[in-house]
């Protein structure tokens, strides 16, 4: 038998691999199930995603148990647990392993393995098999490459906060140009984030009790508001950072190095997976990892110590910044909410929520949280910061067809494989319905990459009826849609709740955590099983009613006395 691993920058129509007949074509990125099913058509062989091996509850169960082994084994003198803060960063080598063990179990002993060039995918295969891996071509780009491509995507201040999170990420530089924050007097509900997307979430909450103070801490500049409420204060996490460097931290980060070494030795008789990690590499940025994240749990301290928190409103627990606050107060006894930024969030499927209270948007967000995440019914609490907003009007005439994009090439995802699926159908379903398509592409996808990748998708007749988007998320892109469409963006619900029908293209899904399969559960859009089916978008619509009922199941506002007693510890689930 023989078996190529296809690297997510490869094709199988290009390179020395071209003419050689293949038993499996492995890819090492992902497509959907029609770009697989035509290979194995065209090729006569059994084409197949790396990512389609596993049962996705059996792959869950698994990157659950490799967190465990580590847990109480690297507590520092606060009660935070930093192989907890730690792990997620090392989830994508956790999950290369899980999968490459998987796809190990099927291949045949005698069978020859061939990969079009380097990957850590081909290198964790070849341990895992204990045998070695051609590779037909060198590894193409390098250092420089991927910082000219990071200059073509994104603008100049994101790649100056990016190089700030990478090398200042504790505030060594930062820290010497702050300015001390004034004492608060009144007692104030602090609210930790990194993003702007989770201030923004954090804020409408706030909006709803405007007698009650809360503090916003920015842990860098996007999480920053510019438009605030009276009731809420802007500081940066910079100017409660210590100066200079406390030396009980620096002895303590001495202690807790050891202990790391102590479970390096350990984790070669710990399960199969967190030593092959480790022989891999997956944890040598712990002990950098913890002397910065130390020097950040000192600024969180601060803010805890010097300020009249009573309660703690999170807004991400998957970010490392903003989890150390929220264990922060729980260790001093202080009442803890977590609350929705997104539409999902599959983190508490891996870990353990921090927070006492999980604060979901709707019925949807906590099915999601309860069933599959596993979080307790006691510990929920459905509401969201506002109404559901204001249906569309009938003023606009409906005349786009809009798609939500986003950058599947960061999850190793094949975008010209899906584009090709996607673009030419809807086009000429534009041309026949006498409307026009709308690409609105992410924040973190490329204007010029996206528009040289519809050219080339495109024949040059139907190019006139695409219209790239970039930018903030306009009225217009509901208002003027006929039908959206996306993959398993939260916009799926944002479209939902303003009367717009939705449509979800499966085909393309191959996520193991399910949010496309929750979005339709919960009729925030109707799943589209292949490509063909967008031609009969026209009699679909004709039956796709959203009712008040399916949009209050996915938002529902709280009421004012419920959050306070959420965040003041009075909730009773």
């Amino acid at each position: 038998m023989k078996i190529l691993l296809l690297h997510p920058k490869d094709r199988v129509e290009g390179g020395p691999w071209h003419h050689t007949r293949w038993d499996w074509i492995v890819d090492l990125g992902w497509a959907g199930h029609r770009a697989y099913s035509e290979r194995e058509d065209r090729l006569s062989c059994k084409a197949f995603s790396i990512r389609n091996v596993p049962d996705h509850q059996l792959h869950l169960s698994h990157l659950r148990d490799s967190w465990e082994p580590g847990l109480g084994k690297l507590v520092d003198e606060e009660g935070v647990d930093w192989w907890d803060v730690f792990f997620p960063s090392s989830y994508d080598r956790i999950e290369e392993i899980l999968l490459a063990s998987a796809l190990a179990g099927q291949i045949p002993a005698d069978a020859e393995i061939v990969a079009t060039r380097r990957h850590s995918q081909v290198r964790t295969l070849s341990k895992l098999l204990r045998r070695q891996i051609k590779t037909l071509t060198s590894e193409g780009g390098g250092f420089l490459s991927r910082y000219a491509k990071a200059a073509a995507t994104f603008r100049p201040l994101q790649i100056v906060e990016i190089a700030l999170d990478k090398w200042d990420s504790d505030y060594r530089l930062r820290r010497r140009i702050r300015t001390a924050p004034t004492k608060l007097t009144e007692p104030t509900i602090l609210l930790p984030s990194s993003y702007v997307n989770v201030s923004r979430a954090q804020v409408d909450y706030a909006r709803m009790l405007p007698r009650q103070e809360f503090l916003l801490v920015a842990t860098r500049r996007n999480g920053g508001l510019l438009d605030l409420p009276a009731n809420v204060e802007l500081r940066s996490l910079t100017s409660y950072a210590p100066t200079p460097f406390l030396a009980a931290t620096e002895v303590e980060y001495t202690r807790l190095v050891e202990q790391w070494r102590k479970f390096q030795i350990e984790l070669r008789n710990a399960s199969s997976v967190l030593n092959l990690a480790n022989e891999l590499g997956a944890f040598d940025g712990f002990p950098v990892f913890l002397q910065k994240g130390l020097r950040i749990r000192d600024a969180w301290r601060a803010v805890l110590s010097r300020e009249p928190i009573q309660s703690v409103l999170a807004g991400d627990e998957n970010n490392a910044l903003t989890r150390l606050p929220t264990l922060l107060a729980r260790a001093k006894g202080i009442h803890t909410v977590v609350c929705e930024h997104g539409a999902l969030n599959v983190g508490f499927a891996l870990r353990p929520a921090v927070s006492a209270i999980c604060l979901a948007r709707g019925e949807m967000g906590r099915d999601y949280w309860t069933e599959f995440c596993g979080v307790r019914h006691s510990r929920m609490l459905v509401g969201s910061a506002a109404p559901p907003p204001a249906l569309r009007t009938s003023g606009h005439k409906l005349d786009w067809i809009v798609f939500f994009s986003e950058p599947y090439e960061l999850n190793s995802g094949r975008t010209e494989d899906f584009y090709k699926e996607l673009l030419p159908r809807l086009a000429s379903l534009a041309r026949k319905t006498n409307r026009a398509v709308v690409i609105k592409l992410h924040p973190f996808e490329s204007l010029r990459e996206r528009t040289r990748l519809v050219k080339k998708v495109l024949p040059p007749d139907l190019q006139p009826l695409v219209e790239l988007r970039e930018g903030p998320l306009t009225s217009d892109l509901f208002a003027r849609a006929w039908c959206t469409l996306t993959l398993e963006s939260s916009v799926a619900v944002e479209s939902t709740l303003k009367g717009v029908p939705c449509f979800l293209c499966s085909w393309f899904d191959g996520a193991w955590y399910e949010y496309g399969a929750q979005f339709a559960k919960f009729s925030a859009g109707r799943a589209l099983k292949s490509p063909d089916e967008i031609s009969s978008i026209p009699s679909l619509l004709e039956g796709f009613e959203i009712t008040p009922a399916q949009q209050q199941r996915l938002s529902t506002q709280i009421r004012p006395d419920q959050l306070q007693a959420a965040l003041s510890g009075h909730f009773q689930g």
